[in-house]
């Protein structure tokens, strides 16, 4: 695999529910980007070599293979900028180590009891690898083989500190920040199939409806269960490793 351009890909890895849609909602401001929002969805749910079966036995083609996915990142990313947002648990199994090397990652996530509090509600039957947290950190772990530093954003600080956030990332992938990269109008993201109806369009009503990154609210954060909490004790340790917050 050949053509693409280590300036020309930035990858957000992210875990769900971390406020990274909101992210990717600001970078999609930047002329100078193009945005892929999470190419390996359907790779994980859907494609031949699926993870999950989570939405359904349903037949979308070849198309939906790693194979596919990886050619077509690297094959845009050959004279274009590419800003893909992308959860860390969909792509693990699936993108190349090539694309890792080629690329600017960053990383979002937030304190694991806000994404627990927040999953629980959407997806109650969430599996440890849908929680997000273990995947991100072996994403983690294989991209600091190749990049030798990166940015890791808490979901949190973020949206209190947008401003000074996006300039470190703007910064960090050499592209202009401005303030118009903070607002826009509201809408959806992008117009979605109908078989994304379950695995996107839910997920993301609060975003489509709002015009700027908005302030963390106060949040009374869940009771774990007792089958999550070993889950939880896990992504602690992941999120204290990336984060440096104990």
């Amino acid at each position: 695999m050949s053509g693409g351009s280590r300036n020309n890909l930035f990858i957000l890895w992210a875990t769900p529910r971390s406020v990274s849609t909101a992210f990717e909602r600001v970078m999609k401001n930047s002329e100078e980007l193009v945005i892929f929002h999470e190419p390996y969805t359907e790779v994980y749910y859907f494609g031949p070599d699926r993870t999950s079966k989570r939405y359904g036995d349903i037949d979308f083609s070849e198309k939906y293979t790693s194979v596919e996915v990886n050619k077509k990142v690297f094959k845009e990313c050959s004279d274009k900028k590419i800003f893909m947002k992308e959860l860390a648990f969909q792509a693990e199994r699936y993108i190349d180590d090539e694309i890792l090397s080629l690329a600017k990652n960053i990383f979002i996530t937030s304190h694991p009891h806000r994404v627990y509090t927040s999953l629980n509600k959407v997806k109650p039957d969430f599996t440890e690898d849908e929680f997000g947290f273990s995947a991100l950190g072996r994403i983690y772990d294989r991209v600091m083989k190749f990049q030798e530093e990166t940015i890791v954003v808490d979901g949190i600080g973020f949206r209190n500190s947008p401003q000074t956030v996006i300039k470190k990332v703007c910064d960090f992938m050499s592209i202009n920040y401005t303030e118009d990269l903070l607002s826009w109008n509201a809408g959806r993201i992008r117009e979605w199939k109908p078989e994304e109806v379950e695995s996107q369009l839910k997920y993301h009503s609060t975003l489509e409806s709002s015009k700027r990154i908005l302030p963390a609210a106060t949040q009374e954060l869940s009771c774990i269960k007792s089958e999550h909490s070993a889950i939880v004790e896990r992504a602690e340790a992941i999120y204290e490793k990336l984060t440096g917050v104990h």
